[in-house]
C-alpha cells in the first residue's frame, strides 16, 4: 500500500487503533502519539494501546496520558490498526490484533510485510519521519504537540542524529518540525537530563560488569534480575544503558545482555560506522537497524555470551 493509499484510507474511515512494539522506545512512543493526535484532530476516534508502560523519560510527551496499557485490543470495531515500527505481528504482544485489518508502517529492512496494508521505507531514519509524511499527505495540520512527538521520535531513533541513517531528508524533516513548534531543547532535556534516581543506580551496577574482548573492539555488559530488585529500577529504565560502552574510543560493537525469566536473555546490539549488527540479529529471529538491533536467546548466561561473541568477532576483524 502506498503513502497515497493510506492517506485515502484515513479519509474514508473513522475509527483506528494505534500501537507499536512491546517495551516502547522514543520512536515508538513519539510516532504513536504524533499519529494519534493527528487523527484525533481530523475528527477520528483513536485508541493508543501498548503492552508495556513507557519509560519515565517520556512522561512529558504531549498526549502520553492517552496510552492504554493492556495485553489485548479493547474491541474489534476498529476500521484498522496502525502497527508502527514492528517487524512482525508478534512484536506488539496484543491479543486480538490478528483479527483486525492491519496497516503496517515500518522502516526496518527485516520487516515481514505482515499487514493487509504494508508501507516499509528503509530509507527513513525513524518511523516518526514516515508519520510526518503521512500526516502531510492526508492534509492533517501538524501542530506543536504533534511536532514535539515526531521530533522526539527522530531524535531518539537517530541517536541524537549520530547514526548513519541520518540523512539530509531527516534533518529537513526535523527542521520542519521545529518550525511547527517542536522545541529541540525539550527533547534533549527529557532524553539526557530527566533520568530517575533508580536508573542511575542501575547504571552503576551494570557498568561494573563491563568487559572487552582481547582486541578491545567488542564490549559487553550484563543486567540481572537481582540488579533490578536492588536498584528499585524497572524494565523501562534499562533503555539507553547499552550506549554507554559504545562511547569507549576503541569499541566498535557493544552487546547488552539482559536476564529475563527461565533462562531467557534479551540481547541488544549497538555499533559504530559500517558494522552491521542487524545482520546478526536477523540470524536469531530479531531485527533492527545497521547500528542498533536486538534479539532473544535461551540458555545459560556463559553460553549466550559466547554465542553472541562468536557472531560479533568477524564484524571487527
Amino acid at each position: 500500500m502506498s503513502l497515497t493509499e493510506i492517506a485515502r484510507f484515513i479519509s474514508q474511515h473513522d475509527c483506528f487503533l494505534v500501537t507499536s512494539h512491546a517495551r516502547p522506545d522514543g520512536d515508538a512512543l513519539g510516532s504513536e502519539l504524533g499519529l494519534a493526535l493527528g487523527l484525533h484532530s481530523a475528527g477520528k476516534k483513536v485508541d493508543v494501546v501498548n503492552h508495556d508502560p513507557h519509560p519515565s523519560t517520556y512522561s512529558e510527551l504531549p498526549g502520553i496520558e492517552r496510552i492504554l496499557i493492556s495485553d489485548r485490543v479493547p474491541h474489534l470495531e476498529y476500521d484498522a490498526a496502525f502497527v508502527l515500527e514492528c517487524g512482525d505481528m508478534g512484536r506488539p504482544e496484543l491479543r486480538g490484533l490478528e483479527k483486525l485489518r492491519v496497516i503496517n508502517i515500518d522502516h526496518h529492512i527485516t520487516n515481514q510485510n505482515f499487514g493487509e496494508f504494508n508501507w516499509n521505507d528503509t530509507s527513513a531514519a525513524a518511523a516518526g519521519e514516515m508519520i510526518y509524511r503521512l500526516l502531510r499527505q492526508a492534509g492533517i495540520p501538524v501542530d506543536a504537540r504533534i511536532a514535539t512527538n515526531l521530533y522526539v521520535a527522530l531524535f531518539t531513533d537517530t541517536g541524537s542524529f549520530q547514526y548513519r541513517g541520518t540523512t539530509a531528508q531527516t534533518l529537513e524533516t526535523a527542521a520542519d518540525l521545529v518550525r511547527a513548534g517542536a522545541d529541540p531543547s525539550f527533547a534533549a532535556r527529557i532524553i539526557y537530563n530527566s533520568n530517575p534516581y533508580e536508573k542511575i543506580r542501575l547504571l552503576g551496577m551494570v557498568l561494573t560488569t563491563l568487559r572487552r574482548d582481547p582486541s578491545g573492539r567488542i564490549a559487553w555488559i550484563r543486567l540481572t534480575q537481582e540488579m533490578l530488585r536492588e536498584s528499585g529500577a524497572n524494565k523501562a529504565d534499562t533503555e539507553g544503558l547499552v550506549n554507554y560502552p559504545l562511547s569507549i574510543q576503541e569499541v566498535q560493537v557493544v552487546a547488552f545482555i539482559r536476564e529475563g525469566g527461565e533462562g531467557s536473555f534479551r540481547v541488544s546490539l549497538r555499533s559504530k560506522g559500517d558494522v552491521d549488527v542487524a545482520a546478526v540479529a536477523h540470524r536469531f529471529g530479531g531485527g533492527g537497524h545497521v547500528n542498533a538491533s536486538g534479539f532473544e536467546l535461551n540458555g545459560l548466561y556463559d553460553e549466550v555470551l559466547e554465542t553472541v561473541l562468536q557472531q560479533l568477532r568477524p564484524l571487527v576483524i
